[in-house]
C-alpha cells in the first residue's frame, strides 16, 4: 500500500481491549510500525482483574471458551509471555432446590450418566446431540471463527457439502428451545440445565440462533480460567506487542479521525495530538467509530442506515465479587459440585428459567432469583492469600433497573441465595458491578452490552456489524473495524483482532 503522504505509523489501533491488542501484536510481529491508543490508564478492556486487599476480582471476563483453539495463543507466543490456563474438572453443576444436582463435564458419557439420574431417555438424547455437535465444531464453527464470514448463500453451499454441514444448516434456523424439542428432551430439569448455557450470556432462547448452540454448550464445558486472573492474558499480548516494537499510549482517548479527500489518514486525540497512518483500525462499537469519531458527514446513506440500526442487548449482567475468609462449600453430599467451574442455583425447571428471563426483560427483576457462581481460587490459589478465597456471583439482569437505588438489596439477594446452597465463612471484601458500571467502565459496552451489541440473526455472521463492514474493511478508505461488534463477536474469542490483522497486513503488503 503506497502513498506520497508522510505517515508516522503503518497502522493505528483504537482501543486496547483483547481484539485491539491481538491485531496490534500480529501487525508489529510482522514488521509493521504500529501505535495503539487506549482511553483508560491500562490496556485489557474486558480482561479486567482488580486487586482489593489481596483478593483478585475478575470484574468482567473470567471464562475463556476458546483458550485451546484461539490462533493467537500460539502465534503470539503467549505462554512465553506469562499466559497459563487452568481447566477445572467439571464445567458446570446445577444445584436444585430438592438437594439434587446435575453435573456437566466435557466427558459426554459421564454427563449422560448424570442426566440418566433424571431421565434415561434424555441421556440418550444428550449423547445423540453431543455426537452431532462435534463434527460441526471441528469442521465449521471453530475454523470459521477465524475466517472472514461468507454471504449466507455461499455459507449454505459450503455446508451442503457434507453431513455435518447439512446438520448445522438444519439447526441454524432453530431456536435453542427448538433444538431441545428436535432432539426429544423431555425432563424439565434437564431442559433447564441445557438452556442455561446460552441463557447465562443473555441470549434469547427463542431467537433462531441454533448454530451457536454447539459453541455455547461444548466450548463452555472446555472453558478455562487464566492463572493469576484474566488480566494476565492482556498482559501477555501487551508484552508480545511491545517486544515486537509496538507503541502504546495509555490514557489517550481518540477524539476524531482525520479525513482527507474521503480517506481516513490518521487520528486526533483528546489531548490535541495527531498521528497519521495509511490504516486506522477501530475496535470500538459502531456508534463510537462512525458517529463519534468519523462523523456522519462522511457516511453515505447505506452506511448511515446500517449504523443507526445497531441494536444493543436487552439483558446484561450483575456481578457480586466476594473476598472471604476460609472456604466455600456447597451443602450437597456430592462434593464434585465444589470442583465445577460454574455452579448454577435458584431454579429447578425449564418453566422457572423462562419466567425468570421474562421478569428480567420486563424490568421487574429487582432481586436475584438465579445466579451462577465461580470460586476462582479453588482452581488458582494465587488469586487470594492463604486461607482466603474469592467468589464471583453473576446474575442476568436488565440495564434499565434503578441500580443506584437497588444495588445494595440486589447484592444482598445474591448473597442470601448463595447461602441457601452453600456454607461460607466471613465476607471480608465485597464489590458489586452493575450493568451501569459495565457501561461506565467499558464505554464500548453501551447499556451494559457485554458483547458490544445484540446477537440477532441480522447482527451475526456476514451481517456483523453489517454487510458493508463484516469483511473488516469499511466503505471509508483507510478505516478498518475489528472489535467485538464485528464478526465473529465478543466473548474473548480473539477472532475480530485476528481477522483485522490479517486484512490489514494484506492491505499494507506485508
Amino acid at each position: 500500500m503506497s502513498s506520497d503522504v508522510q505517515h508516522d505509523y503503518d497502522a493505528i489501533i483504537i482501543g486496547g481491549g483483547p481484539n485491539g491488542l491481538i491485531a496490534a501484536s500480529y501487525l508489529a510481529r510482522a514488521g509493521a510500525h504500529v501505535l495503539l491508543l487506549e482511553r483508560r490508564i491500562e490496556t485489557g478492556g474486558g480482561l479486567n482483574t482488580d486487586e482489593y486487599f489481596g483478593f483478585r476480582f475478575n470484574l468482567h471476563a473470567v471464562y475463556h471458551l476458546m483458550a485451546d483453539v484461539m490462533p493467537a495463543y500460539k502465534d503470539l507466543d503467549l505462554p512465553n509471555y506469562g499466559l497459563r490456563y487452568v481447566v477445572p474438572p467439571y464445567g458446570a453443576a446445577f444445584l436444585l432446590p430438592d438437594n439434587r444436582s446435575l453435573i456437566f463435564s466435557n466427558d459426554a458419557t459421564a454427563t449422560a450418566e448424570e442426566i440418566a439420574k433424571f431421565s434415561s431417555y434424555d441421556a440418550d438424547c444428550y449423547m445423540n446431540m453431543w455426537n452431532d455437535f462435534q463434527p460441526m465444531l471441528e469442521q465449521y464453527l471453530i475454523p470459521l471463527t477465524y475466517e472472514l464470514p461468507m454471504p449466507p448463500l455461499e455459507q449454505l453451499e459450503l455446508m451442503e457439502q457434507n453431513e455435518a454441514g447439512q446438520e448445522m444448516a438444519r439447526i441454524s434456523e432453530m431456536s435453542f428451545v427448538d433444538i431441545l424439542d428436535d432432539y426429544g428432551f423431555e425432563n424439565t430439569h434437564v431442559r433447564m440445565a441445557l438452556l442455561s448455557f446460552p441463557a447465562m450470556w443473555g441470549l434469547d432462547l427463542n431467537e433462531p440462533l441454533g448454530f451457536l448452540y454447539p459453541l455455547y454448550l461444548c466450548r463452555m464445558l472446555n472453558a478455562a480460567l487464566v492463572k493469576g486472573g484474566s488480566h494476565r492474558m492482556s498482559s501477555a499480548i501487551y508484552r508480545s506487542f511491545v517486544h515486537a516494537g509496538g507503541i502504546v499510549r495509555d490514557a489517550c482517548p481518540a477524539s476524531s479521525l482525520i479525513v482527507e479527500d474521503g480517506t481516513v489518514v490518521g487520528v486526533k486525540t483528546v489531548a490535541g495530538d495527531t498521528f497519521r497512518a495509511p490504516l486506522v483500525i477501530s475496535t470500538l462499537n459502531p456508534e463510537q467509530t462512525f458517529i463519534d469519531l468519523l462523523g456522519e458527514e462522511h457516511l453515505d446513506d447505506s452506511l448511515r442506515s446500517a449504523v443507526s440500526g445497531w441494536e444493543w442487548e436487552q439483558r446484561s449482567l450483575f456481578g457480586l465479587h466476594l473476598g472471604i475468609r476460609g472456604d466455600l462449600s456447597y451443602k450437597l453430599q456430592d462434593t464434585r459440585v465444589d470442583n465445577a467451574l460454574v455452579a448454577f442455583m435458584g431454579l429447578s425447571t425449564e418453566e422457572d428459567l423462562h419466567s425468570h428471563l421474562a421478569a428480567v426483560d420486563s424490568g421487574e427483576s429487582d432481586h436475584a432469583g438465579w445466579i451462577h457462581v465461580t470460586v476462582p481460587t479453588k482452581f488458582d490459589p494465587t488469586q487470594a492469600s492463604d486461607g482466603y478465597n474469592t467468589v464471583r456471583i453473576e446474575s442476568v439482569a436488565p440495564y434499565s433497573s434503578p441500580w443506584t437505588e437497588i444495588t445494595p438489596t440486589y447484592a444482598e439477594s445474591c448473597l442470601n441465595l448463595l447461602r441457601e446452597y452453600a456454607d461460607l465463612e466471613d465476607v471480608i471484601v465485597q464489590r458489586t458491578c452493575t450493568p451501569v458500571d459495565i457501561e461506565q467502565r467499558l464505554t464500548t459496552m453501551k447499556r451494559g452490552s457485554i458483547k458490544h451489541g445484540a446477537y440477532t440473526p441480522l447482527q451475526l455472521g456476514y451481517f456483523r456489524p453489517n454487510d458493508l463492514c463484516s469483511q473488516i474493511e469499511t466503505p471509508v478508505p483507510g478505516l478498518l473495524v475489528a472489535g467485538a461488534s464485528v464478526y465473529p463477536g465478543g466473548m474473548i474469542l480473539g477472532g475480530p483482532g485476528y481477522l483485522g490483522a490479517k486484512v490489514a497486513l494484506e492491505l499494507l503488503g506485508i
